[in-house]
């Protein structure tokens, strides 16, 4: 097979539910840059200026916590397991309350850079719980919400 660089690839290929992962530098104490997966939520991100994009973490409990005392909507923490999606290893949570904006050649770069793109699309039963979560949101903008 041969391999095609990510500036052609990602361009080409990328859809609703595509998952990558790269670094992302995150702010706060205790925090550390790391490598995430994310998955692509827009219906036209071949043609839309900003990806938006949504992580997952294996903090469950912090997430589920966060929602409950900021009398956020439960639907806003999608919980995956690995049965569900075999990439991750532990139980990981959305966060649907806070999406990653990138434009496609930050998400090029980034890939480029310290990340990786070979990963099976998110299945459309997640990435539907997916855009109820950020539709249920307070938090998420309706311009980001019309993208979906």
């Amino acid at each position: 097979m041969i391999d095609i660089p990510p500036k052609i690839r990602i361009p080409l290929c990328i859809e609703q539910g595509c998952v990558y992962n790269f670094r992302m530098e995150v702010d706060g104490p205790g925090r550390q840059p790391k490598n995430r997966y994310f998955v692509v939520l827009n219906r036209n991100p071949k043609t839309d200026t900003a990806l938006i994009l949504v992580t997952s973490t294996t903090q469950v409990a912090k997430r589920k916590e966060f929602v409950q005392r900021a009398g956020i909507s439960a639907q806003t923490i999608v919980l995956v397991s690995p049965s569900e999606y075999r990439v991750f290893t532990n139980e990981s949570a959305f966060n649907c309350n806070d999406v990653v904006e990138v434009s496609m050649t930050d998400l090029i770069r980034k890939v480029e850079e310290d990340g990786s793109m070979n990963y099976p699309k998110m299945p459309d039963s997640i990435l539907a719980k997916l855009i109820i979560g950020i539709n249920a949101s307070p938090r998420i903008s309706p311009a980001i919400k019309k993208l979906l």
